[in-house]
């Protein structure tokens, strides 16, 4: 299911002829039982959704699984990303690198982009909360 939500604002600007609304599409899930929550994260490991897995994974709504990135995060390419998703993909890739990103990684992001991705590179803490 799928839900439009304006912005709130009293008095909605017009818009200009041939333009198109700018609206924030927000997927619900149905049956969220089987939802992947990450609970806790440190001491080189995670708990998501009752379990305890170490090293890197890759969360999507259903599913975690393991993942071995590139050890030097530069060398990251999507091909490296979008084997690990089905058919279709999201249109926000969330990317934890352990510490505070010390490289934009700007050849990744321009990948990505291209098959309609966007890159948000943030420290494996703030990753895990933003999930």
């Amino acid at each position: 299911m799928m839900t439009h939500l304006k912005s709130p604002s009293m008095n909605d600007p017009k818009q200009p002829s041939g333009t198109q609304d700018s609206l924030v599409t927000i997927q619900t899930f149905e049956g969220g039982s089987d939802l992947q929550l990450i609970h806790g994260y440190g001491d080189n490991g995670f708990r998501i959704t009752g379990a305890r897995l170490s090293g890197s994974v890759f969360v999507l709504p259903r599913i975690t699984q393991s993942w071995t990135p590139p050890a030097d995060c530069s060398q990251l390419t999507a091909a490296h990303i979008t084997a690990l998703f089905d058919d279709t993909h999201p249109p926000l890739f969330i990317l934890g690198v352990g510490g505070a990103p010390m490289e934009p990684l700007l050849d990744l992001a321009t990948q990505l982009r291209s098959i309609g991705i966007a890159l948000e590179v943030m420290s494996t803490p703030a990753a895990c909360r933003t999930w």
